[in-house]
């Protein structure tokens, strides 16, 4: 199958997840719709009712716009051009939602002000209810994830560190589900009974989206032993790697809107007398600025996640990077774009063949050559284990049919070059115009 089109079937539902997840803020969850703190009385009032509407329509018009750019941008074939456009689409899809959301949550607040439901700051300063204690998973939970996932460095020490970086990240889930969320309860108004349970329900769903990631590196390490020693010439790690990045994201999904509608159910009388409100610190409904606030990490008002104070060094210093990571996103794609661009012609200069592309060079010296032959098909079944597998490109470590090979080739069209070292290592090169039949003359094959 096209690289280019596995890659847009991975990323191509994204806007209907965006749709759903912004869709579901039109719904109250602690006396908040689409970022804006609302008295109970204004859930039957006709214009929060209109504008939610129109919220919810335009997601809708945005997801399928989206999604249609998307199969059209998927469905033109530029070879020298796969990843520009990608970068460019989800570079899009990240502005025009936050930019949407924007819009009708300064509408809602407007209508707020008009109806003068606006709550004083000093009712929501004055909540200070103590953050309510729930049993969380212990470290050795995720202990044992990183061992699980640092066995196969011992079966396969041929990719012992991307074994080892994996397990280190199933350890570090742990801190992360500690210090990636703030230490408060979950308060809405004087009803203690609802504040606890509220803190306790997102308390346990944070836990558990933390410790199914940890044993998804503990299984994707499973899948590249399998794929590179136990089943060569599998599809293992890809199949496994996405069935359970699918599986973790579909988990992530399933426990957000579980901590949703229990939100919604627990504060549905909610928003009479004392509620409350801390919209003046919510920049368009989605970017936290206190600068009362010590924390450098918040938890998001609605559903599980967590985010940034931005009045803290620390969370400018996220906000900035990750700014910059949005705008770097095209030059990521000519970036790639190059990088898994046709591999240069092969060529033998003093003494060594050389292969090479982006930065890669492939250096075998002609006295450490035990066998050289031209091949005009590659062989069925080759898996990548550690490398680039693009559809003008297939570089690094490979499983073939004749054991481990490293490979620096165009994929399209042959001839190809298949040279056996004397230590016994394999190497597959060339294709296209790298002149391979030209270059087993010159080596003697």
């Amino acid at each position: 199958m096209n690289n280019s089109l596995i890659m847009w079937a991975l990323t191509i539902w994204i806007p209907i997840l965006m749709c759903a997840l912004n869709a579901n803020e039109a719904k109250f969850k602690k006396n908040i719709a689409v970022g804006v703190t609302l008295p109970l009385a204004a859930r039957e009032d006709a214009g929060v009712l209109g504008l939610l509407r129109g919220f919810k329509r335009e997601q809708l018009v945005l997801c399928l716009g989206m999604m249609a750019l998307g199969v059209a941008l998927a469905a033109l074939t530029w070879p020298e051009l796969s990843f520009l456009p990608y970068f460019l689409w989800i570079d899009l899809l990240i502005v025009v939602q936050f930019v949407s959301y924007a819009r009708w949550n300064g509408k809602l607040k407007a209508l707020k002000r008009a109806r003068g439901w606006t709550v004083p700051a000093v009712r929501a300063a004055s909540v200070t209810a103590a953050a309510e204690t729930a049993k969380r998973p212990g470290a050795g939970w995720f202990i044992a994830a990183a061992v699980a996932a640092a066995v196969p460095a011992a079966l396969d020490r041929s990719l012992w560190y991307m074994y080892l970086l994996l397990a280190a990240m199933a350890l570090a889930c742990w801190p992360a589900s500690r210090y990636l969320y703030r230490n408060r309860a979950e308060t809405v108004d004087e009803n203690e009974a609802v504040t606890a349970a509220l803190t306790r329900v997102r308390r346990r769903a944070w836990d558990r989206v933390w410790l199914i990631c940890a044993w998804m590196m503990a299984a994707v390490n499973v899948g590249m032993w399998l794929s590179s020693t136990a089943l060569p010439g599998s599809q293992a790690l890809f199949i496994l790697t996405l069935v359970l990045s699918l599986g973790v994201c579909a988990a992530a999904v399933a426990i957000e809107f579980r901590v949703r509608r229990v939100q919604e159910k627990l504060t549905a009388g909610s928003g009479e007398g004392f509620y409350v409100d801390e919209d003046d610190r919510w920049l368009f409904g989605q970017l936290y600025y206190d600068q009362n606030d010590s924390r450098a990490i918040v938890n998001n008002r609605t559903g599980v996640n967590s985010t940034v104070n931005l009045a803290r060094p620390a969370g400018k210093a996220v906000m900035i990077f990750m700014a910059l990571l949005l705008a770097a996103m095209p030059v990521m794609g000519v970036i790639m774009d190059t990088a898994f661009d046709t591999p240069e012609p092969l060529r033998v200069e003093d003494g060594v063949l050389t292969a090479a592309s982006f930065g890669k060079d492939y250096l075998l010296p002609l006295a450490d050559i035990e066998s050289a032959e031209v091949l005009d098909e590659l062989p069925k079944g080759m898996t990548r284990v550690m490398g680039t597998g693009a559809d003008r490109l297939l570089k690094g470590q490979f499983q073939t049919p004749w054991g481990r090979a490293t490979l620096c080739l165009d994929p399209r069209t042959g001839p190809w070059l298949k040279v056996t070292m004397a230590d016994g290592k394999l190497y597959l090169l060339g294709g296209g115009a790298s002149g391979a039949a030209a270059v087993l003359e010159m080596i003697g094959g």
